[in-house]
């Protein structure tokens, strides 16, 4: 017997995988973007048989993205596991998109988001001396300098930033390049990654299913490394995600000819009653 709510419903799930995949193919350039897949669930009935009535789950990729190099001043990526860890000003959140730029109010944040980063203080030895914090990059407007000493900013592959400065010897003239270390980037893991909630096109937060998040530096225990001057690439396979809009599209259009052709009939069936 033709199931009408079972056609509507297969109609609007394959509108729906279709939208997810073409979201995806969107965002096939944004750096640290993760690919969403999507799947439907039978509701069961009380009887314990299975209904027309399906559930949507989406859940993330988190595979690894190709690394670019940018040549960037700020810009990070991530090999391995691990999220960069900012802050809207009032919860965390997580992202694998590592396009960081200096705001005007002189911190380090996401450029897609405004997010700040967050990272730990460094002493003069690099070693960690205090919590998590923002990432200070102001200019002094009083001699153009940043945080009123150095001429710029570098990281290196353990996602440290340094302050650069010239040093003049006061007798011989003689300059010399000196690196401070100023702060460490952190990195965040989670048990279960997949239990992620997006938040953003590259944003995520932490749920009941994800674990809590465990924060830490590149390298340590199950981090990753960190690559500077460099972003990685979105997970996003064009040709797997252009195969699946193209299933969809079949699929809709045969539910979607099957709903008219019944609906046609019903109509028919009801001028016959008349």
């Amino acid at each position: 017997m033709f199931d009408t709510n079972l056609q509507a419903s297969n109609v609007m799930n394959s509108q729906q995988m279709m939208n997810v995949h073409f979201t995806n193919l969107q965002n096939q350039f944004t750096p640290g973007y993760k690919a969403e897949s999507v799947n439907f669930n039978d509701l069961m009935s009380s009887t314990g048989s299975s209904g027309s009535a399906k559930v949507r789950q989406n859940s993330t990729i988190f595979t690894q993205g190709a690394i670019s190099q940018t040549g960037r001043q700020f810009d990070l990526a991530i090999n391995g596991n691990g999220f960069f860890t900012l802050s809207d000003g009032v919860n965390e959140q997580y992202s694998r998109d590592g396009r960081f730029v200096a705001s005007p109010e002189g911190k380090l944040v996401q450029e897609s988001t405004g997010m700040a980063a967050k990272a730990y203080k460094l002493d003069a030895n690099g070693n960690i001396c205090g919590t998590l914090t923002d990432v200070d990059v102001s200019m002094d407007p009083s001699n153009q300098k940043y945080l009123g000493e150095y001429d710029s900013f570098s990281f290196d592959n353990t996602g440290k930033l340094y302050g650069e400065k010239t040093i003049t010897d006061p007798i011989t003239g003689q300059e010399t390049k000196e690196t401070v270390p100023l702060y460490q980037m952190a990195l965040t893991s989670f048990a279960n990654s997949s239990g992620l909630q997006r938040t953003g096109t590259t944003t995520f937060a932490a749920s009941e299913t994800s674990g809590k998040a465990v924060t830490g530096v590149a390298g340590q225990g199950a981090l990753g490394s960190v690559v500077a001057n460099s972003v990685e690439l979105a997970n996003v396979d064009y040709a797997q995600q252009a195969a699946s809009i193209g299933m969809a599209k079949m699929n809709y259009n045969a539910s979607f000819a099957a709903f008219k052709a019944m609906d046609k009939l019903t109509e028919q069936a009801l001028q016959l009653v008349k």
